[in-house]
């Protein structure tokens, strides 16, 4: 009994903020097959989204309570610093899916003020470990997963815009805040981005150094593309805002081109990561039939970690915005890419999720 509570304690205290990024890829999978018209599936995930969230919180909470000093210490990390924006998205991912499965408008606002206090707290973080961190080089400094960062101060622009649902004639001033912070998420996107595409192009990168969280060079596109396409169906159709509706549409269709350029190289990169690292001999034939099985197969080269859920969310994401584009420009045509793509996204949900189950249960097994 003492092991077992030595490994909840420990598991506590260590506890990966990259965790979250379970109820983001959950959250926007179940999100989107709703779009697809499957709401069985997506209704259950929903359910186990609840799950995964409320646990997820009682453990943030436990390890704010008894390993305080872990957790600043993580906070005062900046590749750590970035990780904690997955709770301000997971959030406000939860607070979508209690708007769209429950029509709980109110539940959703809360969960809205909460991510908003906590994105403050989290931009504040790296924006200390920034100026900690400057005299570093900028390989040193950005990553993948800098790009919470847009991902983040988006997620609070697309749930803001479906709570503007529940009122019944919004101020415009509310309209305006809403795209401001879209457009904060766009600018910080292409300057971010411009840093990771150095990084990946125009300096020594090996295989080894690829990494789920670099997929959010796409899936913050994706997240720019939904919330954009959602802002553009929400505007009041009014004279006033035409000129508007079209910039925010033109600027959209420009976050989903660029997202969707990314798709390719990352799919390249997953492949050459699933079936050249870490395996000594013959490359299993699991592996080479859909290297992704990595996630979940195999005692000898299984590689979940909490990060993987990280190239899940863009996957979801991708098949969301899709769809939403499709709808605010009128493109039908659109619509053939998320009815592949989505099954995909859930596909490797699944795996992502076997891993995660079978990384748990090793946890507690007698060694």
């Amino acid at each position: 009994m003492s092991r077992y509570r030595a490994i909840i304690s420990n598991g506590i205290k260590n506890f990966h903020p990259a965790y979250f990024a379970m109820v983001m890829a959950t959250g926007i999978v179940s999100l989107a097959f709703e779009a697809m018209s499957f709401s069985a599936i997506a209704k259950a995930l929903f359910v186990l989204n609840l799950v995964f969230y409320l646990a997820l919180c009682i453990v943030f909470v436990a390890r704010m309570a008894f390993f305080l000093p872990d957790l600043k210490a993580d906070f005062l990390t900046l590749q750590r610093a970035w990780l904690f924006l997955t709770f301000v998205v997971g959030t406000n991912t939860i607070g979508m899916q209690l708007f769209v499965f429950e029509h709980a408008a109110g539940l959703a606002a809360s969960l809205w003020l909460v991510a908003l206090v906590g994105w403050f707290i989290c931009i504040y973080s790296v924006i200390v470990n920034l100026v900690s961190a400057r005299s570093k080089p900028i390989h040193e400094i950005v990553s993948g997963a800098t790009l919470l960062v847009v991902v983040g101060t988006v997620s609070v622009a697309l749930l803001a815009t479906h709570l503007l649902e529940a009122i019944a004639t919004p101020p415009d001033y509310a309209y305006v805040t809403v795209g401001a912070f879209w457009i904060l998420g766009f600018i910080l996107y292409l300057v971010i981005v411009s840093l990771v595409t150095y990084c990946l192009f125009f300096r020594r990168f090996e295989t080894v150094d690829w990494d789920a969280p670099y997929w959010i060079c796409m899936g913050a596109a994706a997240i720019i593309t939904l919330a954009g396409a959602d802002f553009v169906t929400h505007l009041p159709l009014l004279p006033a805002w035409n000129d508007i509706r079209e910039c925010a549409l033109g600027m959209t269709m420009f976050a989903w081109f660029v997202g969707t350029l990314w798709i390719p190289y990352q799919l390249i990169m997953d492949i050459r990561k699933f079936t050249c690292v870490g395996i000594t001999g013959p490359v299993p034939l699991c592996v080479k039939v859909f290297p992704w099985s990595r996630l979940a197969l195999g005692r000898q080269y299984q590689i979940y970690d909490p990060p993987a859920w990280s190239r899940v969310f863009p996957m979801g994401m991708y098949t969301a915005c899709t769809l939403a584009l499709a709808k605010a420009a009128g493109d039908e045509s659109l619509v053939v890419i998320p009815h592949y793509w989505g099954w995909f996204a859930l596909l490797i949900w699944t795996l992502t999720l076997m891993g995660a189950l079978r990384s748990l249960i090793s946890a507690f097994s007698p060694e």
